[in-house]
């Protein structure tokens, strides 16, 4: 048997919790999950590809399907950590209502009118600057060991946890010493490397990154306000955001307007459900539509990930993860209110394309 520690520290407000969302925590049942999901948009690993990447999977994480289950090769503890659990909203962590980073929390922005604040979205949050240990127990053939210090390299680089990981928090990066393998060096003990492709903004400091990465994502995916137009223009004219006309094609779609009867909607291929709503009318873009119920059914977890970063020099960077093995489905359709659409990857793609970002690492 192997054993190893690795020390991580939280970077962003971390929402890891259990049944109680009010308690925030690290669990190794989170971090086995993130593993396990790294594992099979990687392909499993490379070593093992004589071998499907569902028995690697059995083999490293165990499995419990049918009436037979066998344990995993791997263990993992959180041996010992210093946390503590508070309760706060996207305001409380200094997101103020229509900004950049409240764009990345808007779940959890207590609403406002006229001042006064309606309800509660608060929810339990670990801060930045906590920290824990993860030990780690291989109980398989000595020679995988380096594929096994890879994944949990790949979640120190890119992994996050909790509530909103996809969208800059929970993120995670190793205490100084802990890392044991590069970004570069852990993809390549993977049958798919590329089945991620990696991105950064513009360096910047730690007290940026999440507003840079809630602006970046903000310009491509936002529609219609004032603010996202050129001074002095009209509205319709050349906008400031980048995905104007693309939301701008959805909010018609939407909305049965004639310049979008025949179109395809961009959108969806971000993640699923949308709710768009305009004056008293209110769409529900779905996954999927039952016809007995009426109702949407179904999510689509984005492909697009955004990710704060910080090196072992202690440079932050925002980085952008386009995850092609989970990206939308070719012909698959979105429903609208049970109606259904076609799907462009036209902005998934174009957003790859954007100037700002830069291959990574």
């Amino acid at each position: 048997m192997i054993r190893s520690n690795y020390h991580f520290e939280i970077i962003t407000p971390c929402f890891c919790a259990g049944a109680d969302p009010n308690q925030a925590e690290i669990r190794a049942s989170s971090i086995r999950g993130q593993l396990r999901w790294w594992f099979r948009v990687l392909g499993g690993f490379k070593s093992m590809s004589h071998m499907t990447v569902r028995d690697q999977e059995a083999m490293v994480f165990g499995l419990t399907a049918g009436n037979k289950g066998n344990a995993g090769k791997i263990v993992m503890r959180i041996s010992s950590y210093r946390l503590s659990s508070e309760k706060r909203d996207g305001q409380a962590l200094g997101h103020a209502n229509f900004s950049d980073p409240a764009y990345l929390t808007f779940p959890i922005q207590t609403r406002e009118r006229q001042g006064q604040r309606i309800g509660d979205s608060s929810r339990g949050v670990l801060l930045p600057g906590g920290s824990f240990s993860l030990e780690v127990l291989w109980r398989g053939a000595n020679g995988t060991w380096p594929d096994v210090e890879a994944l949990v390299a790949v979640l120190g680089h890119l992994g996050a946890l909790g509530f909103r990981g996809r969208r800059a928090m929970g993120a995670l990066a190793f205490k100084s010493g802990s890392a044991n393998c590069s970004l570069n060096d852990a993809l390549q003990k993977f049958a798919r490397p590329g089945a991620v492709s990696i991105y950064s903004l513009p360096s910047c400091n730690k007290d940026q990154v999440i507003s840079k990465l809630g602006g970046w994502l903000r310009k491509w995916r936002q529609h219609g306000r004032s603010q996202d137009l050129d001074p002095g223009n009209a509205y319709g004219q050349p906008p400031e955001n980048a995905g104007f006309r693309y939301a701008k094609t959805d909010h018609d779609i939407g909305y049965k307007l004639p310049s979008a009867s025949t179109a395809s909607a961009y959108r969806p291929a971000l993640g699923l459900p949308i709710i768009q709503r305009a004056g008293a009318a209110t769409n529900n873009w779905e996954w999927e539509w039952n016809q007995r119920t009426n109702k949407g059914e179904g999510r689509f977890a984005s492909p697009v990930l955004l990710r704060p970063h910080r090196d072992p020099d202690g440079n932050w960077r925002g980085l952008v993860i386009f995850v092609e093995a989970r990206k939308w489905p070719s012909d698959k359709n979105v429903f609208i209110n049970g109606r259904a659409c076609a799907v462009s990857l036209d902005l998934y793609e174009a957003m790859k394309l954007d100037n700002q970002l830069k291959p990574f690492p």
